[in-house]
């Protein structure tokens, strides 16, 4: 899952409205956005084979560190504690509530990976530990239907819970949400990266771009009142 993981981020921000959504769109990404540092490091692996999954060409075969279950625990809980440490602007019921959502965002790369990996998302650490994943990238059709589900229900909690400063901000939201809907779409069709270092440096400016696209959306919308 590549733009539904931002669904759970739109969400998350009706929940922690001054949690910036730029923030919110690298937690959901953090485990993906350490896998391609340590792809990168050659600490965790990964193959390029045409035609893996009906999805994509990613054969990932070793990434304990990043997407096994304990890894994304152990992540989920670091960003929980370093928004702790961190929002000090915030009042201490609002930093919990960060700590909690962005803790969750982390956490939720996992559970939605889960549905669509292969089973290569590890349980544990070790070479023997057992891999799971329901395998939902073995049919495009409905892979983009679920990335699709979650970043819609995500985007409509987003806009019910803020609103556009003014018609030049509703333009630049309704534009970057469309640019997603075709990101979504379209991903699955693009080239095979040459490599899986290639993949991990696209996949690092592709987290980033779009973070701080999603943070100048979101600075220029106002929270709703709530009823």
């Amino acid at each position: 899952m590549f733009i539904g993981h931002y669904g759970v981020s739109l969400a998350a921000k009706r929940y922690s409205p001054r949690v910036s959504l730029g923030v919110l769109f690298l937690a959901v990404q953090f485990l993906d956005v350490l896998f391609s540092i340590f792809v990168l490091a050659g600490i965790e692996k990964m193959r390029i084979v045409h035609g893996f999954t009906a999805y994509n060409p990613y054969d990932l075969y070793w990434m304990p560190y990043s997407h096994s279950f304990v890894g994304a625990l152990a992540w989920s809980a670091i960003a929980a504690i370093a928004t702790l440490l961190i929002a000090r602007r915030f009042s201490q019921r609002e930093r919990s509530i960060a700590a909690i959502v962005l803790g969750a965002a982390v956490f939720s790369h996992f559970a939605l990976d889960f549905v669509v990996h292969t089973p290569d998302l590890p349980l544990g650490l070790g070479l023997d530990s057992p891999k799971i994943g329901l395998g939902l990238w073995n049919h495009r059709g409905l892979t983009i239907a679920a990335e699709l589900a979650v970043f819609i229900a995500g985007g409509l909690m987003y806009l019910r819970a803020s609103r556009p400063r003014g018609r030049g901000a509703a333009a630049a939201s309704a534009v970057f949400g469309a640019a997603l809907l075709a990101l979504t779409v379209g991903t699955s069709f693009q080239p095979d990266p040459p490599s899986g270092r290639a993949f991990a440096v696209r996949a690092l400016l592709s987290y980033g771009i779009l973070a701080l696209i999603a943070g100048a959306i979101d600075r220029r919308r106002l929270p709703r009142a709530k009823l």
